[in-house]
């Protein structure tokens, strides 16, 4: 999650570990097939940014095999002591202020980071910059919107996207993140000048109880005790929120993961 900012810091262990390991189960087989589409592949030198719990820097380690290197970094490193391999480094590291080595890795990958920082293109820059001419970046980040296009037609529906709503305006107006990162990643790889540029978004239709619907729950439950310490959350509407949340019979877009990867063009 948070390079930066930390945001949900006082959670217990568990349950920040109960979130990671659901964000990687949603997410993991797009984010390789990605990965594969790329060409990962033996020996390559591949540096890992938010690495959380460490299923992607796992999966580059296995894919690179003995000749390769991956560096896995965050800036709490607790939840990496169970990665494990000859050719895996975890560092502890913030991404907003450490330096990277530059222009070394075949792949710089990062998994909804940039949506958690104050200045997120400067570290985007960073991450940019320690990829080899030739070498591959690639910057997945979530996007909310598609939350709030549940049907308004049905009372039940209404409320949980009004909820939903402000709970996206909290965390942007407190400068805590931004839900709506994610259709940014196209661009921001543009500007910096890469080349054979792909993206693409993932979603899709949740139902109550099932693993995006939990891992709402979570990112709900972390959001809660501030919002209404701030006034924002009524106890009885985070209780609807938690009910449609485990209900089978209710179905909501889920939220958007958006990925783009590109090239760091050869130096003339």
């Amino acid at each position: 999650m948070s390079e930066e900012r930390q945001y949900g810091s006082g959670e217990a262990e568990e349950a920040v570990l109960n979130r990671l390991r659901l964000l990687e189960g949603i997410f993991d087989p797009a984010t390789t097939r990605r990965l594969e589409t790329i060409g990962v592949a033996e020996g390559w030198k591949c540096l890992d940014v938010g690495a959380g719990a460490g299923s992607v820097a796992q999966w580059l380690s296995e894919r690179t095999g003995p000749g390769g290197k991956v560096v896995a970094t965050d800036i709490n490193t607790k939840y990496l002591q169970q990665v494990y391999g000859p050719n895996i480094e975890i560092r502890r590291h913030d991404i907003t202020r450490d330096n990277l080595e530059t222009e070394y890795y075949d792949l710089v990958h990062c998994r909804t980071v940039l949506m958690w920082l104050s200045e997120p293109e400067k570290a985007l820059f960073r991450m940019a910059e320690a990829v080899r001419p030739g070498g591959w970046l690639m910057i997945e980040e979530n996007d909310y919107g598609s939350i709030l296009s549940t049907d308004l037609t049905t009372p039940s529906a209404a409320t949980f996207t009004s909820t939903w709503k402000a709970g996206i305006d909290f965390l942007r107006a407190k400068k805590i993140a931004d839900p709506y990162f994610g259709r940014q990643v196209r661009s921001l790889l543009e500007r910096l000048g890469f080349v054979n540029i792909t993206q693409e978004g993932w979603t899709q239709m949740c139902r109550g109880g099932e693993p995006m619907a939990r891992f709402d729950m979570a990112a709900a439950h972390m959001a809660a005790k501030p919002m209404m310490d701030a006034g924002l959350l009524e106890q009885d509407k985070f209780e609807s929120i938690q009910r449609f949340l485990m209900d089978q019979t209710f179905y909501y877009p889920g939220l958007t993961m958006f990925s783009v990867w590109g090239r760091r063009p050869m130096k003339k």
